[in-house]
């Protein structure tokens, strides 16, 4: 073998050596990418996951505390509707002295409490009338005739009334009244002049 053959058999094992060390190097950068982009999913994956678990315990403890904010709530809105209901009831019996207590007609206690219709007034009356059916004496009650303003029980006069021509003369009752003070009394009936005629 010649110098020059020599020299090129040489060089070419030189370029082979530097082409393969060219890939080596290149297959190494290119595993290194690979590894660090393993390495940036797996960091993903973790930080989606630990950040799952922090956003599920959060959930956790702002339901806690919302539930005991929840009773709270609750609570002030069942204290909040049984006032309320009560003032309904003052206005549902305000309604019902209107009506039987200042003798107004339903529709005049609607025009009064600015209702809008009768038949708003007629419950609210019915509601007050409810209200206080269940505490009311019924004998302290008017009868059906005072409430629906039927004819008032006659009241017997007084035995100290005077006549109406003010001589001071006791009037005497008059009717079954008079008669029942007879009877009560022992007096007889004085005889009239017209008696004493068939008398004698």
């Amino acid at each position: 073998m010649t110098e020059s053959s020599t020299g090129k058999a040489r060089r070419r094992s030189s370029r082979v050596s530097q082409q393969l060390e060219r890939a080596r190097q290149r297959n190494a950068e290119q595993l290194a990418e690979q590894r660090a982009r393993e390495q940036r999913v797996e960091a993903a994956l973790r930080q989606y996951v630990e950040a799952g678990e922090t956003i599920a315990a959060e959930h956790a403890r702002c339901e806690e505390k919302v539930a005991v904010y929840q009773r709270k709530i609750d609570k002030l809105r069942a204290d909040s509707q049984e006032k309320v209901a009560d003032q309904h009831t003052r206005q549902a019996q305000a309604a019902l002295s209107l009506h039987e207590g200042g003798g107004r007609t339903v529709e005049q206690v609607a025009e009064l409490l600015e209702l809008d219709s009768e038949k708003q007034a007629r419950r609210l009356i019915a509601t007050g009338r409810e209200a206080v059916a269940p505490t009311t004496d019924t004998e302290s009650l008017p009868d059906d005739g005072q409430r629906e303003g039927g004819p008032l029980r006659q009241e017997t006069p007084s035995a100290n009334a005077t006549s109406a021509d003010g001589s001071g003369e006791q009037v005497e009752p008059v009717g079954d009244v008079g008669q029942q003070h007879g009877a009560q009394t022992g007096l007889v009936p004085v005889p009239t002049a017209h008696d004493d005629g068939q008398g004698t």
